[in-house]
């Protein structure tokens, strides 16, 4: 018996070493979350027990960290917009949520520094940038229809949010669709706030893994998002320095970092309305063919209380779990946060 166990743990170790876990590190918008748990070492404590390593990834474009996560480039994909997911859904790319991050609804603007431009009723015709397949992207289409225009009437070039902001102050482009840090800093240099997302999309940041991370390593997920309670505990009960970390880490002023915690929501379990929303923007994306057919929203096996009952099986699970039966849902069974066939 002791021979046994002395084979099966030399099994055990042989399996787990030169393990690692993927996770990408964007800095936009204000994922303060993250920020705790990277400098904090809490991922890398969490797993070393295990001789699991953690390695940080900088993608902070959405499609690209759904692409990334689907090439097995990534296992978790840190903060990412639900915009982003709805259209990798449209191209195949499927993706399981699994953790929510915030609603940082009131930090996502459209801003000009140019003078002829008073409201939204006076973009027809000028140029406009802002990163391609996000929630800025979303939110640009969502002003246009509110002001009975369509992508045609302006000049829309897509680029990063660092693109679009330098873009804005040379005067190469009329209008940017800036993000948090950006918002914070063009508005310093005499940019105009022509509006929020706010009653015009409910902006969603969530934690996303593919199926086959989902499927093959359940403990791994559970383990992270208790790893993300951990960070939310820490906000909560450190908050000076958990907003000194994160103005340190975004190299901006510990004023600026407590503005941008006051207008980003901070969430761990998407609420009914956060879902809802999602049907809501599956709607609005496929009708501005941002993607090629419809894709539908399934909670199957989620620990939420939440029943869809009209939601049908396609490209996109939603796990939103709730924060006292995370470890639960993910041991109960491998098939939790997958998508049912």
């Amino acid at each position: 018996m002791r021979f046994l166990f002395c084979i099966l743990s030399l099994f055990v170790a042989f399996n787990l070493c030169g393990k690692e876990i993927n996770v990408t590190y964007p800095n936009c918008p204000f994922n303060l979350q993250l920020i705790v748990m990277r400098h904090k070492g809490l991922l890398e404590k969490e797993f070393a027990k295990d001789g699991i390593k953690i390695k940080f990834h900088n993608i902070t474009n959405g499609v690209k960290q759904a692409k990334a996560a689907a090439t097995g480039k990534v296992d978790i994909c840190g903060s990412l917009n639900t915009t982003s997911i709805i259209v990798a859904a449209g191209q195949n790319i499927k993706l399981n949520i699994i953790r929510a991050v915030c609603n940082p609804t009131d930090t996502l603007a459209l801003l000009t520094t140019n003078p002829n431009i008073k409201s939204v009723k006076d973009l027809k015709g000028k140029t406009i940038a802002c990163v391609s397949k996000h929630s800025s992207h979303q939110l640009l289409l969502a002003v246009l229809a509110r002001n009975n225009m369509t992508i045609k009437d302006v000049n829309y070039i897509p680029m990063s949010n660092a693109e679009t902001y330098n873009a804005m102050f040379a005067g190469k482009v009329d209008v940017g669709i800036l993000a948090a840090t950006e918002v914070v800093n063009a508005k310093k240099r005499g940019a105009r706030v022509l509006t929020t997302a706010k009653g015009l999309i409910r902006t969603k940041l969530v934690v996303a893994v593919n199926e086959s991370f989902a499927k093959n390593h359940p403990d791994w997920v559970g383990r992270y998002a208790k790893v993300q309670n951990e960070a939310m505990e820490f906000i909560k009960n450190h908050k000076h320095e958990a907003l000194q970390l994160g103005a340190e880490d975004l190299g901006i002023s510990y004023q600026d970092a407590e503005w941008l915690y006051n207008n980003t929501k901070l969430i761990n379990t998407l609420s009914k309305d956060d879902i809802m929303s999602l049907k809501d923007d599956i709607d609005f994306l496929l009708q501005q063919k941002l993607i090629p057919k419809r894709v539908d929203i399934l909670s199957q096996g989620a620990a939420i209380d939440i029943l869809f009952e009209d939601f049908v099986r396609d490209q996109i699970s939603i796990c939103a779990v709730n924060s006292r039966s995370i470890l639960d849902a993910f041991n109960k069974s491998n098939d939790k946060c997958l998508r049912h066939n």
